[in-house]
């Protein structure tokens, strides 16, 4: 199993979207909001065609407060970047005035909303239509894809077994090891005391990929049989997903990989405008007029 995507929330959607494309030079593949709340915007990075498996994606909430990490939260995001490309994000970033470590096989920086990256170089490339164009980034550099994260909770034997027996994902000495360079490294709280609070920077959940609806819902269904926490399954269009919290009630998701982000727009223009799935479409006209009130226009957001 790979993973999907990342959702995090962040403060500042223009400082947000010049990060992710103008310093990491991701590509916004959806300028959309988000569907269990039109109110709030929601914003997709990826690849060039948003591939899934390079996928980040923010809840924009320009009131969020600081974040307050206790007994269960995601961490971090896990950038893969090719082999031998360390040295040029060193320089990129101490460019931009950002503050680097360098760490075992790569690098370790905070974004603007404070989230901790690791940048890991793995063989892999972008090639051909997943490369982003006239970012100022060489193909050979250009990061790859979302390789995983942390996650902190208070028995990490427990979210071990969750991963191990509901998915069928190896567990070795913390580490769930999803394919290839994959990974999401468990942790025991620090904090077991105190309550974790959505800030600035959180990560909201992990979503990870099932290669068609039907092992989808064979999911969902063996989720019933073992009793998990089950949330909901919903059809966000671009895919169709399951939520199911973890034993240390962390939202984990299970997405399909189809029919993907060129659904309802020409790939060649993808987050240059809002965009909707077919069922929101109807709700286009408001939520144009609703943003616009707020002094949002999504088509300038990506300059």
């Amino acid at each position: 199993m790979q993973t999907h995507h990342i959702s995090l929330l962040t403060r500042d959607a223009e400082q947000n979207v010049h990060f992710y494309t103008k310093v990491l030079g991701m590509r916004l593949v959806k300028n959309s909001v988000n569907q269990e709340n039109i109110r709030i915007r929601h914003l997709f990075y990826g690849d060039y065609l948003g591939t899934p498996g390079t996928v980040v994606t923010f809840f924009v909430l320009p009131l969020l407060g600081r974040r307050t990490d206790g007994k269960h939260f995601f961490n971090n995001i896990k950038l893969a970047i090719p082999q031998g490309s360390t040295d040029y994000w060193h320089h990129r970033l101490d460019d931009q005035g950002i503050e680097v470590t360098e760490i075992g096989n790569g690098l370790k920086f905070n974004d603007p909303d404070n989230i901790e990256i690791k940048m890991l170089e793995t063989p892999e490339r972008l090639t051909d239509w997943r490369v982003v164009p006239n970012n100022g980034i060489p193909a050979e550099n250009q990061i790859a894809r979302f390789l995983g994260t942390e996650l902190h909770v208070p028995d990490p034997t427990a979210t071990a077994s969750f991963f191990h027996d509901w998915l069928g994902i190896t567990v070795k000495d913390n580490v769930v090891e999803l394919e290839g360079h994959e990974s999401i490294d468990l942790f025991k709280s620090q904090q077991p005391e105190v309550r974790t609070r959505f800030g600035r920077g959180s990560i909201d959940h992990i979503a990870l990929q099932v290669p068609s609806e039907k092992v989808l819902f064979d999911f969902w269904d063996k989720a019933e049989k073992m009793n998990l926490n089950r949330e909901e399954y919903a059809d966000r269009g671009w895919f169709k997903s399951i939520y199911v919290r973890d034993p240390g009630d962390n939202r984990i998701e299970l997405a399909t990989t189809a029919p993907g982000f060129g659904l309802e727009e020409s790939i060649l223009t993808m987050g240059s405008q809002l965009s909707l799935p077919p069922k929101f479409m109807d709700q286009k006209q408001s939520i144009i007029d609703f943003y616009a009130k707020q002094g949002v226009d999504f088509h300038d957001v990506d300059d």
